[in-house]
């Protein structure tokens, strides 16, 4: 199986997980990871896995037009998305917000088969304690579909 990793990051703290997303699966598929703007096809992909950092309330604007960019070769495979924020420090009080506003302007971008969302929390370069091997975990579990 060819999965794609798909993310941009502006301190790092989404590069981080996809890194160690692929770092998680690549001995069960082949795995590459790409910013945004360093991929031109999705055409091999299997699966396409999507980090977005939030910014102001919203998944990072490069993120958003990667996918609508990309929109017509989305619809033929299977995606999964993760978001990196603060928000989900504050706990089941928001989590409709983060789900109407963080995975929704996501969601509506993508017309294929959408088989996982993850939320973790993170700030400015930094990664909540114990995020990373949640990522992984998840990531490991997409495999299986």
């Amino acid at each position: 199986m060819k999965v794609c990793i798909v993310y941009d990051s502006r301190h790092g703290t989404t590069e981080k997980v996809a890194k160690a997303v692929k770092e998680a699966i690549e001995r069960y598929a082949s795995v590459e990871a790409y910013k945004v703007h360093e991929i031109t096809t999705l055409e091999d992909c299997e699966l396409v896995i999507v980090g977005a950092p939030i910014y102001y309330e919203r998944p990072l604007r490069s993120v958003l037009e990667f996918l609508e960019e990309h929109s017509d070769e989305l619809k033929k495979k299977k995606v999964a998305i993760f978001v990196v924020c603060f928000a989900v420090a504050f706990g089941s009080l928001v989590g409709w917000h983060i789900q109407n506003h963080y995975i929704k302007p996501l969601k509506e971008r993508i017309h294929g088969e959408i088989v996982g969302t993850l939320v973790l929390r993170g700030g400015i370069g930094d990664i909540g304690e114990g995020e990373i091997e949640k990522a992984k975990r998840w990531a490991f579990r997409l495999l299986d579909f």
